[in-house]
């Protein structure tokens, strides 16, 4: 399929937005294996597809965004888990038999907000196709989600189901509230290895053109994509994003709070 249908059928998908003009995107990846979606043409040696995507999708009745949990007693890793962990599911392409009888395709993560919406990045939705389906580990419960909001070029996108009942966030901490040299903590599904904890520091807080990072050598493989970063009270305060092809622990994330913007 190529990139322009997939694009057609994810907005085929979204569920009760707004009317919104086409407008002409290109889809490239930079010498660090990152995929970017911009309304520039990247330079004449860059590869890239072109398509009409209607950019930003509005988030149209966004839920309050969850009050930070307050410091309470001494944190355990054990305890970030269990609670944090419930809260991240796997986003899946169209689901395919695989070897064994289970299923294929491509694999990603996602963080639930509310007990029916999820936030993820919009390049795990594009990379999803003409279906999105969102699962939780170690259960056959599987829904199609429909997408209700995106940000491509925040690379920012919100998930939405209807029968599931999903795990949301105790907590979210903002941006600012932030420190670097603080533990934090991944938890996603890198290799279709489900619910994986990682560790690490918040290495800094950068701004790269609009956008504003979070940058963590909490480690991150493909399918980590969507899923969260926590801090030692189970706040979450990032969705992973993304590392630096050739370096080491140079990962990144998206500030959860900026999936109100």
């Amino acid at each position: 399929m190529t990139c322009k249908a997939i694009v057609t059928a994810l907005v085929g998908l979204v569920w009760m937005w707004g009317r919104a003009d086409a407008e002409t995107y290109y889809r490239w990846v930079d010498t660090d294996g990152t995929t970017h979606f911009t309304r520039n043409q990247p330079g004449l040696s860059v590869p890239y597809k072109a398509f009409d995507l209607p950019d930003p999708i509005p988030w149209s009745n966004a839920p309050g965004m969850p009050t930070e949990i307050a410091a309470s007693g001494k944190p355990s890793t054990q305890n970030l888990f269990q609670v944090a962990s419930q809260s991240v599911y796997w986003v899946m392409g169209k689901l395919a038999p695989g070897p064994n009888g289970k299923s294929s395709g491509m694999y990603g993560s996602a963080v639930a907000i509310t007990d029916k919406l999820a936030i993820t990045n919009c390049h795990i939705v594009e990379a999803a196709g003409e279906e999105i389906y969102l699962g939780a580990s170690g259960t056959e419960s599987v829904e199609q989600a429909r997408l209700v909001a995106a940000n491509y070029e925040g690379d920012r996108c919100v998930l939405e189901v209807h029968k599931l009942d999903l795990r949301p966030v105790a907590g979210i901490r903002t941006y600012d509230a932030l420190e670097v040299g603080e533990t934090v903590y991944a938890i996603g599904n890198p290799r279709q290895m489900d619910r994986t904890l990682s560790d690490g520091l918040l290495s800094a807080k950068r701004t790269i053109g609009d956008s504003r990072y979070l940058q963590t050598t909490a480690a991150i493989s493909p399918g980590s994509s969507g899923g969260g970063l926590f801090d030692a009270r189970g706040n979450l305060i990032g969705v992973t994003s993304y590392s630096l092809k050739g370096a080491q622990s140079i990962n990144f994330a998206i500030p959860a709070e900026d999936f109100w913007k």
